[in-house]
């Protein structure tokens, strides 16, 4: 088998790889779905729970819990700094989504882990 282009380990040929079948419309529903479930939505959801949690308890807990801490009430300062971090986290996912993949490299790969055909 004699091509001009080198052949990679673990990689079928352009004439060896199947259609996916995947058309636009099916591209942009993944990138929703993607999107819906993004691990930036995740961790801001949970960084903004914890924070309202923190915040609350900074606010309404015993004078004696709140000023534990050298006289600083370490529930609520916690508290709105997970608040920022999440609010970020979620607002970075939201400017930022998922795009699906451009057709010209739709199954490519990285391209970065190419190898030098052996010798």
């Amino acid at each position: 088998m004699a091509t001009d282009e080198p052949q990679q380990p673990f990689r079928p040929s352009e004439s060896q790889m199947a259609p996916t079948g995947s058309t636009e419309e099916d591209e942009i529903r993944a990138a929703k779905i993607a999107n819906r479930f993004d691990i930036r939505r995740i961790i801001g959801a949970l960084f903004v729970l914890y924070g309202v949690i923190l915040v609350v308890t900074g606010i309404v807990g015993s004078h004696a819990v709140k000023n534990k801490a050298a006289g600083i009430n370490i529930d609520l300062w916690t508290g709105l700094a997970m608040l920022i971090v999440g609010v970020m986290m979620i607002a970075w996912a939201l400017w930022r989504p998922v795009a699906p993949e451009p057709e010209e490299t739709r199954g490519q790969g990285s391209g970065r882990l190419r190898r030098s055909p052996a010798t």
